[in-house]
């Protein structure tokens, strides 16, 4: 009888594990990787994993961050002007202004939150359309990126005393530092999400903001919270992408907010809200890099590798309201 017990118990945390979201997304994941090869044997490459994962580590930091306001039931289309925003202020403070790495790090930072609780307070306080709001903050911070340019590019490598240039050459069991520190960072937000109160708040306002808020939840200071830390990842995202070419460029982050969004809603991230994984979002980035990587292995034109966004989104988002339409309403 214990035995019969102890395998039932097995069985149902394997079929738990086969009907997570996860699993979901990891099965296509799998399944594009296994066709790929088969064509054309050194898609898995040592070589093309690594330099496809190295270029993965900024979108996914960016699409981790997008995540916090899509769980709320809200949208941020801000998140890759802000990322560019963060290294540019880094850069021109360092190269112009001669202040230590550090400080100017912390100050790139604070000025993408600030960007964050605008778009919060436009949205929550405001009641105008996140779409909306988050777009007029994304031209507008996009254009105040080239204020700070003089004609020439700030060179990070050329300034004496910084020394991170330097420490993001070097490589670590094969793989970049700030590699790592993407793995650290969702493993952390992970642990918050699925494991913490407030985690369980944030999918709860996004499931039903009503009912969170007759719950005791204050949903304005939840949904400006997610605001927030999505300009703060986006940040962290920029600034370690500006670290690694060794250069403050205006341009970085075009587009990032884009690939961003596509890796949550493929990651499982539902539009509507009160759904979502950081390590979903992980996959689903994976995902969409993946199939971009296979489409030019398989000689495709490299101007399919929009179309392959553009399909797995809405393949994405047409499951997920198959989803939401199964619901059982309460």
């Amino acid at each position: 009888m214990n035995e019969q017990a102890v395998k039932g118990t097995g069985f149902s945390r394997l079929r738990s594990v086969f009907g997570t979201d996860e699993f979901g997304v990891f099965l296509p994941l799998v399944g594009i990787m296994v066709v790929t090869t088969l064509i054309r044997p050194d898609f898995l490459s040592i070589g093309n994993f690594s330099a496809m994962f190295t270029q993965l580590t900024f979108i996914a930091l960016t699409a981790l961050g997008a995540s916090f306001p899509l769980m709320v039931g809200q949208v941020d289309i801000s998140t890759g002007r802000v990322a560019g925003f963060a290294g540019i202020i880094m850069s021109a403070l360092v190269v112009d202004g001669g202040i230590n790495q550090w400080a100017a790090i912390l100050i790139a930072v604070a000025a993408c939150l600030a960007v964050g609780v605008i778009n919060g307070i436009l949205v929550v306080y405001f009641d105008i359309p996140d779409f909306v709001a988050t777009m007029g903050t994304l031209y507008m911070v996009g254009g105040a990126r080239y204020l700070f340019i003089k004609g020439y590019q700030f060179s990070l490598s050329t300034q004496e005393g910084f020394t991170l240039v330097a420490l993001f050459d070097n490589r670590y069991l094969g793989m970049p530092i700030y590699f790592w520190l993407m793995i650290v960072i969702f493993a952390i937000v992970f642990v918050v999400i699925k494991k913490t109160l407030w985690g369980r708040r944030l999918l709860a306002v996004g499931d039903n903001r009503e009912v969170a808020s007759l719950a005791g939840i204050n949903t304005n200071k939840v949904r400006m919270e997610a605001y927030t830390i999505s300009a703060f990842f986006a940040a962290i995202a920029g600034i370690l992408l500006t670290l690694d070419i060794g250069l403050g460029l205006p341009e970085t982050g075009d587009g990032w907010e884009f690939r961003a969004i596509a890796g949550c809603v493929v990651g499982g991230v539902s539009l509507a809200g009160g759904k979502g994984s950081p390590l979903g979002v992980l996959i689903g980035v994976t995902l969409v890099f993946v199939a971009e990587n296979a489409i030019i292995f398989l000689g495709c034109p490299a101007t399919m590798k929009v179309a392959v966004q553009g399909l797995l989104m809405a393949g994405a988002v047409l499951f997920d309201l198959y989803r939401q339409k199964r619901k059982i309403p309460a």
